[in-house]
């Protein structure tokens, strides 16, 4: 009954004014915990909702199995359309003020449930880049012909490992634009160590205890490209797990070996390099980081997607940095960015119709 109620009190996404600024009020679902609402710019009081939205919900049939997929639009015309691939959480289609944001400036979003949550099947976490992108092409196909989208100005929005996806699809498909938040341009493996590096200064290890987080997972993920054996990589694993240090080294708890499902799904999500995509990548790109990111190599990670992009041929590519912000860059501008680089590309017109 509490739970209701508590649902019961979430505003309907939307565009509100707050002391006669534009808030934008989204809900955000991300598993186990309830939906709550998400405000931006942070106010809640006297809220009058002035642009909202509807939803159009639909089961999309994929290679891995079914998809909730759900279409948020405005008005009755086909308008530009951003297809909003989630990071690595288990996060529904519900993904907070992002989709509002979009909608109020003009641009319909398609968002869906991640795999192993909502209507979706399957588990999100053994789900790579590649699985994901094959998950948005089955969603492309299924709204080939809709009503509200205009295919020419169809793009994509990929959050931290959504950015290993988009640039898939966009190679693969044609699309407008690509949206990347936090994105890190070196493989998973590479950037994996980074995390777990500086999840251990994070909380103060030692160097010697950072080595000894690297060396374990370096064995692990040895042993699933088959360059160290189980029984080796199983003995510093379990070291390492009797260790305090390991609840800080992101490492979850698993049998050694581990059964060969998960060693299946591990080896789809950790195997991607993404240097031949990003070598093909045209479509015109923004690129967003923050430089105090502790999930991605930022100095790295955007040397690399410039060069990238430059040996593509990519001519319309803007990167943008914000001092401070961490992965999700709360607390920056970058939505407001992200609207008037959309603008920019005429992708929406300087007036979008609402």
């Amino acid at each position: 009954m509490n739970l209701v109620f508590v649902l019961m009190l979430l505003f309907a996404p939307g565009q509100y004014l707050c002391h006669a600024h534009p808030v934008y009020v989204g809900i955000e679902h991300e598993l186990p915990d309830p939906s709550v609402n998400e405000f931006y710019p942070a106010c809640r009081d006297q809220l009058q909702l002035t642009h909202g939205m509807q939803e159009e919900r639909r089961i999309v049939d994929a290679p891995q199995g079914r998809l909730g997929v759900s279409l948020y639009y405005a008005g009755s015309d086909a308008r530009p359309t951003i297809i909003l691939v989630h990071g690595n959480d288990a996060e529904t289609r519900e993904m907070g003020y992002i989709v509002p944001l979009f909608v109020a400036n003009g641009i319909n979003v398609i968002s869906y449930d991640q795999r192993g949550t909502g209507e979706s099947v399957g588990n999100w976490f053994l789900s790579g880049p590649q699985d994901r992108a094959q998950d948005v092409y089955a969603i492309i196909d299924s709204y080939e012909h809709h009503p509200h989208i205009d295919r020419a100005r169809l793009g994509i929005w990929g959050f931290s490992n959504g950015g290993w996806t988009a640039p898939l699809v966009a190679v693969h498909r044609k699309l407008a634009f690509v949206i990347l938040k936090s994105a890190a341009a070196e493989s998973v493996r590479v950037n994996s160590e980074f995390e777990v590096a500086q999840q251990m200064h994070r909380y103060h290890e030692s160097p010697e205890h950072v080595a000894e987080a690297l060396a374990m997972v370096r064995a692990l993920l040895g042993a699933l490209d088959g360059t160290v054996s189980w029984q080796d990589a199983g003995a510093i694993y379990t070291k390492a797990k009797a260790q305090p240090w390991f609840k800080h080294s992101l490492m979850i708890d698993m049998p050694m070996p581990p059964p060969e499902a998960l060693q299946a799904g591990l080896r789809r999500s950790l195997a991607y390099d993404p240097t031949s995509t990003l070598n093909e990548l045209r479509t015109p790109t923004l690129a967003l980081y923050g430089t105090a990111d502790i999930r991605v190599d930022v100095p790295d990670s955007s040397k690399r997607l410039s060069a990238y992009l430059r040996h593509a041929g990519n001519h319309q590519f803007t990167m943008r940095f914000y001092p401070g912000a961490g992965h999700t860059l709360k607390g920056t501008t970058y939505p407001e960015d992200t609207i008037a680089w959309l603008r920019s590309r005429h992708v929406i017109p300087p007036t979008a119709n609402r």
